[in-house]
């Protein structure tokens, strides 16, 4: 047995069913063997993409995600999806290949640690076969503890030599288990119930630790009790769709009607979620509101500012129930008037009218809002297109994916990748900026080779549309930030696509019943207008054109 072949079998130990690779010399032969063992392999057209695949299936499944990458140039590719992983907190094992270690030189050998470490992952480099193993099974122990991602460097030469080590390691299961989930401290609890209690108009904001714990009916049920609203972070979006005083998402992406309401607040119990800067719109969603973190991990300052005052460290289902039980019952601000001001809220605006005569991105998303149904994937990305997608307010969490931790377009098709893998019979909805579907336009030729189940809709201004509105509003040319509209429907047929160029609402409606009937992947190219900012864009640069 050679070493590559070892590194298969263990990762067979390990459970993981699938797979998103690129292939070159320092990975190709190890991915022969697993494809022998019966992996499920994605095989992207770019580093990047396989990795941001695997992501995005470990965020929506919970699982661990694994992709694979050769040395060198392989590596030095996916250092943009690395700080994104590591922010949103994604469990990742990525088999990189390293040069050859009995080479002196090698064209693609780099010391390859400093990269990952300085994205803020974990970089273990496997160089004595006897231990490989046990590296490996590490990782994914270490993975799924720290929920971070861990690259594995192993030289090709050595993956080639004949293995001596042991045939078994005790495998991730073994080597970690989950903690037991962390009970509150009644003396906290008791502490956020009398804070609960003296609150008038109180919000539950509630993140994807409220998601992971499985605490929507305690977060519901302690929101009754409490007379509270609902809401949730951007990633845990859909959370309570289906719930009665719902605000939707929080922060820049809140709707306008929801932001009136959370100026109103004067207590927030964030369960479950990390208090990022964006949630609170940096201070500026909830002025007059004091906050409860409850969490596994409080925290009183986050991201440079201070986000709570006062922490209650408990898991988010076990937190909620406690405090359900030790407040008061009351109505809170939940009244009829306000039921039907927190519907409107979340009801996306009847905006189509535009001074340049293309579709309003509002219009075109309320149409979609419409017309997706909800067994469909919905995908939203970065970029000035995602506010619109972000008022889509009546689909479930479980299927909509938002990964915006780093800030970066181009991510969208590969988000694509990895949830169609995860859920091959759903399908996947992803919604897009022209800038973004640009950058890895060739991963339709992948979506198409595995015969994915993609819809792709290109909200496409003919610019970078963050950029045109900012430097629109700063008084200075918008050269290099405006491309005009390429020919989408036609480059999506040349990947064996179905394309179409929407000009008119009219055509989404009719898009949509054609997308479930054909039997090749869709894109559709839908011309908005570029005079168009997002409120959220117009409140942070005055004088941009509405």
């Amino acid at each position: 047995m050679k070493l590559y072949e070892a590194l298969a079998r263990g990762i067979q130990n390990e459970g993981v069913t699938d797979c998103f690779a690129l292939l070159g010399d320092a990975n190709m032969h190890w991915a022969g063997a697993q494809s022998e063992l019966g992996m499920n392999f994605i095989y992207t057209r770019h580093e990047h993409a396989a990795v941001a695949g695997a992501a995005a299936y470990a965020r929506s499944t919970r699982k661990t995600g694994f992709a694979s990458v050769t040395c060198g140039p392989g590596l030095t590719q996916i250092l943009t999806i690395l700080p994104i992983a590591v922010r949103a907190r994604i469990p990742l094992v990525i088999l990189a290949g390293e040069a050859p270690l009995k080479k002196a030189w090698y064209n693609q050998g780099i010391d390859q640690a400093p990269f990952v470490e300085a994205c803020g992952a974990i970089y273990v480099p496997v160089h004595d076969q006897t231990t490989a193993l046990e590296a490996l099974h590490k990782a994914f122990a270490t993975a799924k503890e720290r929920r971070v991602p861990v690259v594995l460097g192993v030289p090709f030469d050595l993956q080639k030599e004949n293995y001596f080590g042991p045939q078994e390691h005790p495998i991730s299961t073994q080597l970690y288990t989950a903690a037991p989930p962390v009970s509150p401290d009644q003396s906290q609890i008791a502490k956020a119930a009398a804070w609960i209690n003296a609150a008038r108009k109180p919000v539950i904001l509630a993140g994807l630790g409220a998601v992971a714990a499985e605490a929507k009916p305690a977060c519901v049920a302690l929101a009754e009790k409490a007379g509270a609203l609902l809401a949730t972070t951007l990633p845990a979006k859909g959370l309570f769709y289906d719930q009665n005083y719902s605000l939707g998402v929080a922060g820049g992406y809140a709707s306008e009607a929801a932001k009136e309401v959370f100026k109103q607040t004067d207590l927030v119990i964030a369960i479950g979620s990390r208090l990022a800067s964006h949630a609170f719109n940096g201070g500026k969603l909830t002025p007059k509101a004091k906050i409860i973190h409850l969490d596994t991990d409080p925290q009183t300052h986050v991201q440079g500012r201070k986000a709570a005052d006062l922490l209650v460290p408990s898991d988010a289902k076990l937190g909620a129930e406690a405090l359900t039980k030790a407040i008061e019952n009351k109505d809170g601000w939940r009244s009829a008037k306000m039921q039907q001001r927190t519907a409107a809220a979340l009801n996306i605006p009847d905006t189509s009218t535009t001074p340049d005569g293309f579709l309003h991105p509002m219009a075109v998303v309320k149409t979609l809002a419409d017309v997706i149904s909800k067994d469909c994937h919905i995908i939203s990305t970065s970029g000035h297109c995602a506010y619109y997608v972000a008022q889509m307010s009546h689909h479930p969490q479980d299927h909509f994916t938002v990964i915006r931790d780093f800030g970066a377009i181009g991510n969208g098709t590969s988000w694509a990748l990895g949830i169609a893998t995860a859920y091959p019979d759903r399908p996947v909805v992803l919604i897009d900026g022209d800038g973004s579907a640009l950058m890895h336009i060739q991963e339709l030729e992948t979506i198409a080779r595995h015969e994915m189940k993609v819809l792709i809709v290109v909200l496409n201004d003919g610019a970078y549309g963050s950029e045109i509105h900012k430097l629109r509003a700063d008084g200075i040319s918008e050269e290099g930030a405006v491309f005009g509209r390429p020919n989408f429907a036609g480059i999506a047929k040349g990947f064996g696509f179905e394309g179409r160029t929407v000009t008119d609402l009219k055509t989404l409606t009719g898009g949509f019943q054609a997308f479930h009937t054909v039997k090749r992947p869709s894109l559709w190219d839908v011309h908005i207008s570029d005079q168009v900012a997002s409120p959220q864009i117009m409140a942070a640069h005055r004088g941009t054109r509405p």
